[in-house]
């Protein structure tokens, strides 16, 4: 069970090192896919601007950093899917991080890219991305045909689901979930938009906009509209959870946003592979402290600490319990968490 932390620069291998990461994951968007497709088209699942590493140079500093501390590099590739011009860019790509810059693992959402970099037997590994909505044991078995060292399992899954996949395919792949921040309004695989850095994401928006209520039939009463009316407030409130609280922290900087530290000691019990922060784009500090909080829950679990005493630790850590007995902060509901 090891801590997968979000880099998008050398500058911050160091600071993530020393506070706990034990895996690291980025993207990259050479000049040549810029050149070529602009911003028009993303390489992977964030924007080019803020979100990936630029240069090949400076991807090399950080995988040859990171190997002499022990910490394996992913690598995303992880956009839906790649039209039939960009599939040989991106297999020419998959090369290149592979067997010059030496990148431990590529993570994938589009089948006939995995498909591709499974013929091409890379000494990368492969993962498949939570974009693929890997749903159940079938889909991992389906999966399995192509060649995965692991499979990202969507934030949709609960504990109960989670826990049936693994025992179904245990030994047979590794099994990463979600543990901190970002959360998604849909199923991540189904959504066809983007979260754009200028405009944001569709589902945030969407929750702002303005509504009025008709009705075609009989008289629409009052009371149908104040029910219709409060659904709308519980979900304008569950968004803004899942953005981070309002992009909020806590008075000592720790970031807000969707969580799942509480569930660490059944991820232990289960036997997950790799607990996921996101955040590629985030600030250093944010990365920093999401990294603190992870470490501090999985040693104690580690240790044996109680599970009830880690959930508590968890929920003092997040230092406002109201919004853990919300219940919209949750990854995973968890028994005794509330």
């Amino acid at each position: 069970m090891k801590i997968l932390a979000p880099i998008r620069a050398y500058d911050e291998l160091e600071m993530l090192a020393a506070s706990g990461a034990e895996e690291l994951y980025c993207g990259v968007v050479p000049q040549e896919w810029i050149s070529r497709y602009g911003g028009a088209a993303w390489l992977n699942r964030r924007s080019p601007k803020g979100g990936s590493l630029e240069t090949y140079s400076e991807l090399r500093q950080l995988v040859d950093a990171a190997h002499a501390r022990t910490l394996p590099v992913f690598i995303t590739l992880n956009a839906p899917y790649y039209s039939a011009e960009q599939m040989p860019l991106v297999v020419d790509l998959a090369h290149r991080l592979s067997d010059e810059i030496g990148v431990d693992a590529l993570i994938v959402t589009d089948l006939n890219l995995l498909v591709r970099l499974n013929e091409e037997k890379l000494a990368a590994a492969l993962h498949v991305s939570s974009v693929a909505a890997t749903l159940n044991s079938e889909a991992v078995r389906f999966l399995l045909n192509f060649g995965p060292r692991r499979i990202v399992l969507p934030r949709s899954l609960t504990l109960a689901e989670i826990e049936s996949i693994v025992n179904d395919v245990r030994g047979q792949v590794e099994i990463e979930v979600f543990l901190l921040n970002d959360g998604c309004a849909f199923e991540e695989g189904f959504c066809a938009t983007t979260h754009h850095h200028s405009v944001g994401a569709f589902c945030t928006s969407l929750s702002e906009m303005r509504a009025e209520f008709e009705w075609n039939g009989p008289v629409f009463r009052s009371r149908r509209e104040n029910w219709l009316r409060r659904n709308l407030a519980d979900y304008r409130e569950w968004v803004w959870y899942l953005n981070g609280n309002g992009c909020s922290s806590t008075p000592k900087g720790l970031p807000y946003g969707p969580c799942g530290l509480c569930a660490i000691p059944d991820f232990q019990r289960i036997g997950i592979d790799s607990l996921k922060i996101v955040g590629r784009e985030a600030p250093a500090l944010k990365k920093l402290a999401s990294v603190k909080m992870a470490r501090d829950i999985v040693d104690r679990a580690r240790a044996g600490v109680p599970k009830l005493h880690v959930i508590e630790r968890a929920i003092a850590l997040r230092e406002t319990p109201e919004h853990c007995r919300s219940g919209y902060m949750c990854y995973y509901k968890v028994d005794g968490a509330r």
